[in-house]
């Protein structure tokens, strides 16, 4: 599409010179419709951002390794590398479709829309993630530790959002809901407590698939 932007872009201005790189009816009538001052005034801009927002996929494809391996020890794609024991968080990206990982090395990106079957792999690198990380979480609520998750904090006393503290009972629901705005794509926490709804940027929520997971079995429990 940013190709596509420029290459009319660039042919609304040639027409200026008599060089047509379009049929000129075609050209003519593009630049009479409503999207005319649109394509004159922004379409090379626009099409730049296009090609660097989302044409840079293509480079990241392109010089990916052909194999990803996920298993029980860990996370093994080319040269990258990562243990499970060794993860530390992640933090998911809609808009992007990536997870970015951080591990005792330093950080990994996984890119889902890279690979097959993306939903597959999401799933089952949240599972690792959920059964490496819960545990963890178990133990320090168990000693008395507050656990942060990005705005949210997590005690044996409830879960702290904004300096407030809303205790186990006054929690009514939470979940996630995705959105698509104007193309970008998010997933929002709605967290309802004593009668009032509190919306949370999933991306903002440091280890988010964990807290969920603690927070469904906390609730049910």
């Amino acid at each position: 599409m940013g190709l596509v932007l420029i290459y009319l872009s660039t042919a609304a201005l040639m027409e200026s010179l008599s060089i047509y790189l379009v049929p000129e009816a075609v050209l003519r009538a593009l630049l009479r419709s409503q999207f005319g001052f649109f394509l004159l005034l922004l379409g090379i801009p626009a099409g730049l951002y296009m090609l660097g927002w989302r044409g840079i996929d293509f480079f990241f494809w392109a010089l990916s390794p052909r194999l990803l391996v996920v298993d029980a020890q860990g996370l093994r794609s080319g040269k990258a590398s990562l243990l499970w024991k060794d993860l530390k968080s992640v933090v998911r990206n809609h808009d992007q479709d990536r997870m970015d990982i951080r591990h005792g090395h330093g950080k990994y990106r996984l890119r889902m829309h890279l690979w097959s079957d993306g939903d597959h792999l999401e799933a089952h690198v949240t599972e690792r993630i959920i059964s490496t990380l819960l545990p963890r979480v178990h133990r320090q609520v168990a000693a008395g530790e507050e656990v942060p998750f990005g705005p949210l904090t997590l005690s044996e006393d409830g879960l702290a959002y904004k300096r407030k503290l809303f205790q186990w009972d006054d929690i009514d629901s939470l979940r996630f809901q995705d959105s698509d705005d104007s193309g970008l794509a998010s997933r929002t926490l709605f967290l309802t407590a004593n009668g009032r709804l509190h919306k949370i940027d999933e991306e903002k929520i440091v280890n988010a698939p964990v807290l969920l997971a603690y927070l469904a079995a906390r609730l049910e429990g």
